[in-house]
Order: C-alpha cells, then structure tokens, then sequence
C-alpha cells in the first residue's frame, strides 16, 4: 500500500505562522493606541500631583479663600453636630480644622497632615485663636495614623489628588470611620470651567473619583454641587463583599 502523505507543515512554516499569531494576539490585547501609535490611558488612569510644599502655606489662609470656596457649606453638608469626633486628613494650616472644631466642640479634631512643618503652623494659628480640641497627627504616605473605629466624619479638602499611594491611604480611611461614620471628599472640578484657574493636575472628575474609591470599598451618599469651584462627595462604608 502507498505510505500516506504526511500533512505537516514545514517546521519554517510552521514557526513563522506561531510568531505571526503570537504578533497578531499581542495586538489585540495590548493597550489601546490611536492612529499616531500613542498609547491612549484608560479613563480612570491618573497619575497623583506632586505634594504641596509648606513653603506654599500662605496660600492656604489667602485673603479671599472663604469667598471663593464657601467652606460653611461644606460644613453644613456634614450636619456637624457638638461631640463629634471629626478629622480633617491633609489639614496644612488648618483652615478648615480650625472651623470643625468650633463646631464640634466640646468634641476633637484630629489634624493630620504629612508635613511636620504644616503641624507647627497649625498649632500656632490655633493657640491664637484660642482653640483647645485640635490634635495634630503627623501621619505617612500609606497612613493617616488615626484612632481605629473612632471618626464620625473625615474630611478632605483639595488633598485627595496629592496622595501618591492611594490605596493603602484609602483602607486607612475606612478602617478609621465609627459604624456610621462618613467622608466629606472635595475636590475642585475637572469638568468645565469653574476651577480653570488651577492647574489640571490638582483638578479631579466625578469618574475618576468614583472609579477610586468605590473599589476601596465606599459607597457614594451624595454629590453636591452647590460650591462654587469644588465637587463635594459624601461616602460611607460599603458593607464588607459589596
């Protein structure tokens, strides 16, 4: 009987096919790139601002800040209530630590902030003012340093885009809140035209922001769009497997 063909291919052809597939998957699944063959980042892709230095400080107690920001409706927001243990993550002088503590005292405010130079400041404007139920922390990249289990609010103001290791700084965050606890998150608006004035790395959209900290485990309570540069969120925790 004739011997049956043998209906391989060439081992050349056949390893020339293998590299073209190989070439043709790696495209496919490769980042996504537009006609000039730059690579498009996906939507929610930041990259976080560089930390604003204490030497910058004066421009967080500037003539005129409380004109431009309205930082009594972010309090009112917060519904801040006598007794309450709040703590403003990334405080620099205190601008608004400082208004937190009048209204929640006899309650306290932790202050933290990464830059001991910041704390020093603060304490100076709160010995001025005569304000005794401010405690500064002196937290990390990674760790805010605040009592576990114990934050009926924490605030963030303009700080959030700075963290360079979000992810750890966010767990902290949660692990911090008192059942019930929630976060007053503001940020100045990346979307249109209201905080243009500031540089589009310290600006953040509602997407970015909620592709970030709803896999940290927080569920958005409410958006608020009343200030007149800034977006303000209010989280809480999601339940643990949410």
């Amino acid at each position: 009987m004739p011997r049956p063909r043998d209906r391989r291919l060439p081992r050349k052809i056949a390893r020339a096919l293998a590299l073209t597939l190989a070439c043709l998957l790696g495209a496919a699944c490769g980042p996504v790139a537009n006609p000039s063959g730059v690579r498009v980042a996906p939507a929610a892709e930041r990259r976080p601002a560089k930390v604003m230095s204490f030497h910058g400080a004066d421009w967080l107690e500037r003539d005129g800040r409380a004109e431009q920001e309205r930082p009594e409706l972010t309090l009112r927001a917060m519904a801040l209530h006598a007794g309450e243990t709040v703590a403003e993550v990334g405080c620099g002088t205190g601008f608004y630590a400082r208004r937190i503590a009048r209204a929640v005292a006899p309650g306290r405010v932790y202050a933290e902030d990464i830059q001991p130079e910041m704390l020093d400041l603060l304490k100076g404007y709160t010995a001025r003012e005569g304000i005794g139920n401010v405690v500064p922390v002196l937290g990390t990249e990674t760790d805010p340093k605040l009592p576990l289990g114990a934050m009926d609010w924490i605030l963030l103001v303009d700080v959030y885009h700075e963290f360079q290791q979000p992810r750890p700084m966010l767990a902290a965050i949660r692990r911090s809140l008192a059942p019930g606890g929630r976060v007053a998150l503001v940020e100045y608006r990346k979307e249109g035209e209201s905080a243009k004035h500031i540089h589009p790395e310290h600006r953040m959209s509602v997407e970015q922001v909620t592709a970030e900290w709803t896999p940290a485990g927080f569920a958005l309570v409410e958006r608020r769009e009343e200030l007149p540069t800034q977006h303000l969120f209010i989280f809480r925790a999601a339940p643990d497997g949410a």
